[in-house]
């Protein structure tokens, strides 16, 4: 049976006409371009048979003799217009004219069906997001999630300044409805073009449609995802493949765990700013918890609306002068840190180092433009009657509701700030938490200033939450976000209903609480306009992502401030650098750098309702003549260095 089949196989005969149909099939499957060719072909050998004919018949127009190239005008005039034939004379010459015209008409009507289709196809392409990119200069972001419009919305504001600028994402979602839904988020698009693709990110193919190696920079965003931190390693891969080892292109990517940080930096240098979510929430979770206003100073660090941190080189005549000089060679800007010619960053150095030669200035200003060194400091020397001390602590007692990846870190974080026999109480759900694996967790951090109590009950019990707080004062007050258990949505509604109870509770009302949301847009609604709690949420993510894209240098000196060894930022009693009544903030500068501190802003109730405040009363980056009331109870905003001890 076998060999009858191959001989039966081998001895097919197929006609002329499914060779063609054969032929013709394959060529519309290779695309239009293949279908225009057939249909020129025809057109061109029944013109030329046309005009044979009136050559050969001799039945021109009146059935009179014509050349060849006339008997081709003649055709090619009734093939492109269907109404020529009507006005010719003789029976032949009409007869061909007819033929020739009906080809026209379906030739014509094959080719606007064609163009039709492609220009549906082409628009089906362009709605798929399936064409390549043609910028330079733009932001490429890879990856959709939560952060996207934030992100997106704070490299638009970076780009206010800057015409021609573009973003493109990469993702894959719909890019209609993507666009639609960054649309309502993001409606101001200011000076930029947004340009939307679909594809993986983590293909290089579809990387190559994206122009990475002629991005200004490029982020990769981590979605929610069991596989995302996966995905993020592959995308980065890809990029490194496609961009090569010389490339300078910073790649800012949320990567959490801190060795596959390591191992892609030995591989891509400097150029990757690995960015952990999870520890960034942490650290400034547990520093807005103990000072009321801190989380708008982050807020501003981080954002492009308003102060931003900028780099300026020192000039030959200040090089040779100290840090504490320094500090005061700008009227309108805030100088914070010094950066060395290799790039080691130091935030709030001694103020008796010396500047030299190629080391540049960190500093606080409106504006790159406004960062400018306009003052000739005077000599300065420390005064023997200073001496700087780390700021007061003290046994402080912290309620934390919930639990997250972000708890042991911010425990851990709170160990650095408080003095021995401080107490944390963790407040759980024990349908939801396993208590004995968080011993487990809360041992392995090695505390010896906390003692740390886990009580259980449920978190959004108004019941629950009074027992707990009526049994001992609490200093600091923790709401987290259990995204572990619950949707977003649910998980952020419960952090909303806890903060509504405990803030009911009379021993709570006038103390900060701090509470963690993963949806930006549910911070407004969980803040009023007379208090001074600060939600951390995602957002605060987003702006350093959106800040390192912008300015790579700055990820050391936020890696300064949000390692727990670094500086830290606090707010000082007013009464240690001015006394109260009318002075400016150039004086509270000059008199923050006697005890090795940095100032960069202040909080007074006197500038409480001024339009140019972050929160209520806080300023940052004051110019050095402003005038400044300090009342008791008034605050100076100032760069500490706090090392573990």
């Amino acid at each position: 049976m076998h060999g009858t089949d191959t001989v039966r196989l081998m001895t097919r005969r197929y006609t002329l006409g499914q060779r063609l149909r054969y032929s013709f099939d394959n060529g519309l499957a290779r695309g239009i371009w293949v279908v225009l060719l057939w249909l020129a072909g025809i057109t061109v050998l029944v013109i030329l048979a046309i005009a044979a004919l009136i050559y050969i018949l001799h039945t021109g127009p009146g059935d009179e003799p014509t050349t060849f190239a006339d008997g081709i005008w003649l055709a090619i005039g009734r093939y492109l217009d269907s109404g020529t034939f009507t006005g010719d004379s003789g029976t032949g010459f009409r007869i061909l004219a007819v033929v020739i015209t009906i080809v026209g008409l379906f030739i014509g009507a094959a080719l606007i069906g064609l163009i039709s289709s492609s220009i549906d196809a082409r628009i089906e392409e362009l709605r798929r997001g399936q064409s390549p990119v043609v910028e330079r200069g733009h932001t490429l972001i890879l990856g959709a999630s939560d952060k996207l419009p934030v992100v997106m919305s704070e490299v638009i504001e970076a780009n206010r300044s800057e015409r021609g600028r573009a973003i493109v994402v990469l993702s894959n979602e719909d890019t209609v409805e993507l666009a639609e839904a960054i649309g309502k988020e993001v409606p101001d698009r200011g000076t930029t073009r947004l340009v939307y693709r679909r594809g993986d990110a983590a293909q290089i193919n579809d990387l190559e449609r994206m122009a990475p190696e002629d991005a200004k920079s490029i982020i990769v965003l981590r979605d929610d995802a069991s596989e995302s931190s996966a995905k993020v390693v592959k995308t980065v891969l890809a990029l490194n493949k496609i961009l090569g080892p010389n490339s300078t292109q910073p790649i800012v990517a949320e990567i959490e765990d801190p060795d596959t940080s390591a191992a892609l930096r030995d591989l891509l240098g400097e150029r990757l700013l690995a960015v952990d979510p999870t520890s960034v929430v942490a650290r400034i979770t547990a520093q807005v918890s103990r000072q009321p206003g801190l989380g708008a100073i982050y807020q501003e660090l981080l954002d492009f609306d308003g102060d931003e941190m900028y780099f300026i080189d020192v000039p030959d005549h200040l090089v040779g002068r100290t840090y504490g000089e320094l500090l005061m060679s700008s009227s309108a800007s805030t100088i914070l840190g010094v950066q060395d010619g290799d790039g080691e960053v130091t935030v709030n150095p001694d103020p008796t180092t010396v500047v030299t030669a190629g080391q540049r200035l960190i500093g606080i200003s409106a504006d790159d433009s406004t960062f400018v060194l306009d003052l000739d400091p005077a000599p300065w020397q420390p005064p023997a009657d200073r001496q700087f001390v780390q700021d007061d602590v003290h046994a402080e007692r912290t309620l934390i509701v919930g639990w997250s990846a972000v708890a042991p870190l911010v425990i851990d974080e709170l160990e650095s700030h408080v003095a021995e026999g401080s107490l944390v109480v963790i407040l759980v759900d024990e349908s939801r938490q396993d208590t004995e694996v968080l011993g487990h967790q809360i041992a392995a951090l090695g505390l010896r200033n906390q003692r740390v109590e886990i009580r259980t009950g449920n978190t959004i019990s108004r019941a629950v939450l009074d027992e707990v707080v009526s049994a001992e004062p609490f200093t600091h007050f923790l709401i987290l976000c259990e995204s572990q258990h619950f949707g977003v949505d649910e998980a952020d509604a419960r952090v909303l209903l806890t903060m509504l109870h405990l803030r009911a509770t009379g021993d709570v009302r006038d103390r900060n609480v701090v509470g963690e949301l993963l949806d930006p847009n549910d911070v407004d609604l969980a803040q009023e306009d007379s208090s001074d709690d600060f939600v951390v949420s995602q957002k605060l993510v987003s702006l350093l992502l959106a800040q390192l894209s912008e300015n790579p240098h700055l990820a050391r000196v936020f890696d300064d401030l949000f390692t727990t060894d670094g500086a830290t930022i606090s707010m000082q009693p007013c009464e240690r650098y001015a006394q109260p009544g009318m002075t400016t903030f150039g004086d509270v500068v000059a008199e923050a750098r006697n005890w090795g501190t940095t100032a960069i802003g202040y909080r007074a109730e006197s500038a409480r309702g001024r339009a140019d405040t972050v929160a209520a009363g806080l300023r940052v980056n004051p110019p050095k003549s402003e005038q400044i009331s300090f009342a008791p109870g008034d605050f100076v905003v100032t760069l500490t260095y706090r090392a573990r001890g």
